[in-house]
């Protein structure tokens, strides 16, 4: 490939990309960590070629359910995602040069009249809106649909329990206030699950929100031994696709442990990527992002940290010693070579991964280096 820059290509080096995809309605951007500038300016890249070139015209973001379907508001008011994204975008995201790259794409878009529809997929919720609005709105809502559920002492153990969960405290509350807050989201389920609606703030809307409250309470409580993250981001994806956007071609852009295909923890705990393979198979395609050297962003404390090196044996190694900086790579079969996975493992080691099997296209460049934090 010629470069990662978005800007000032001819795109006539990912046509071989296209031809990859084929007719995939759904395509997710993998990124190894969320701290690499490379991987972030090669993804904007590649999301602009879907757009503009192949019709994918919806970005579903590893960002919270509720806060992208309240942006997505406001944006079809005129407001920039961009100006939004703060507190609300997941930060590596709405903060770094390179992140806000592909929020000011958006922006630019939209202002051309050729917008891109975005919408969130992550079950857990923590960011500011999460945090200040979504009791009191989900609350207004069930008073006109099922006013019995929005008042009482099953309203108020439900939200004293669900407060702390988008502030990211995760020790158990006593058994009796997680008995009553299980007993109260089944009741809300019942009410507003099973609906065939696809608008922001419509019952399915709403019960894809309570589900990814449970999700995140079973996930926290459990100290992550019932990990049910994933299994709600992978069904909040599948309901936007199906129900918001349907028969629009759809991109995923999140972290490779959420979009990869083939990886669990257990047989009741999938990673979204499998979920949702699961439900689109051959449609669903992975582009995996990597690299052999250079640093990145630890988003976990902030620190810089230098890639390991790759092992002599890995195709990241072999991939170094060619001429090309930039290459894409796809395999008709599963790839036996080792495969430098610095980041996307998470200590899951039960997961290494493999280029024809849990990803179908792999962008490798030479050199990785840390974004740059601008806010």
């Amino acid at each position: 490939m010629t470069t990662v820059h978005p800007d000032g290509a001819n795109d006539d080096d990912l046509k071989p990309f296209a031809d990859a995809i084929g007719t995939a309605r759904v395509v997710a951007l993998a990124e190894q960590t969320h701290g690499g500038s490379e991987e972030f300016l090669l993804k904007t890249r590649l999301l602009k070629y879907l757009h503009e070139k192949m019709g994918f015209d919806v970005l579903l973001l590893e960002s919270g359910f509720y806060e992208m379907g309240r942006l997505a508001e406001r944006a079809a008011q005129g407001e920039k995602l961009d100006d939004m994204a703060p507190g609300n975008v997941f930060f590596m995201y709405a903060n770094s040069a390179e992140g806000r790259g592909m929020l000011q794409y958006l922006d630019r878009q939209r202002a051309l009249g050729k917008p891109m529809l975005v919408a969130g997929i992550d079950s857990q919720h923590t960011g500011v809106l999460s945090n200040t609005e979504l009791l009191p709105r989900l609350q207004a809502y069930l008073r006109q649909r099922a006013p019995a559920l929005a008042a009482g002492t099953g309203w108020q153990a439900y939200a004293q329990a669900a407060a702390p969960l988008f502030a990211q405290q995760r020790t158990a509350p006593e058994a009796a206030v997680r008995e009553a807050f299980r007993r109260h989201g089944t009741a809300l389920q019942e009410a507003l699950c099973g609906t065939p609606d696809g608008t922001i703030e419509g019952p399915g809307w709403w019960c894809r929100i309570v589900r990814s409250i449970d999700a995140q309470a079973t996930t926290y409580w459990s100290g992550g031994s019932n990990y049910q993250r994933d299994n709600a981001m992978g069904a909040n994806a599948i309901w936007l696709a199906d129900h918001m956007f349907p028969g629009k071609k759809v991109v995923v852009w999140a972290h490779t442990i959420h979009v990869a295909r083939g990886f669990q923890r257990a047989a009741d705990q999938l990673q979204a990527g499998e979920v949702m393979h699961r439900h689109w198979g051959p449609a669903y395609k992975v582009v995996q992002m990597s690299a052999a050297h250079g640093a990145i962003v630890d988003f976990n404390d902030m620190r810089t940290l230098p890639l390991p090196k790759p092992a002599a044996a890995s195709l990241e190694y072999r991939l170094s010693q060619r001429a090309e900086s930039v290459l894409g790579v796809t395999a008709q079969v599963p790839l036996s070579l080792p495969q430098h996975s610095f980041d996307y493992g998470l200590g899951l080691t039960g997961m290494p991964g493999q280029l024809g099997r849990n990803w179908d296209v792999l962008f490798f460049t030479r050199e990785i280096r840390p974004v740059r934090m601008t806010r």
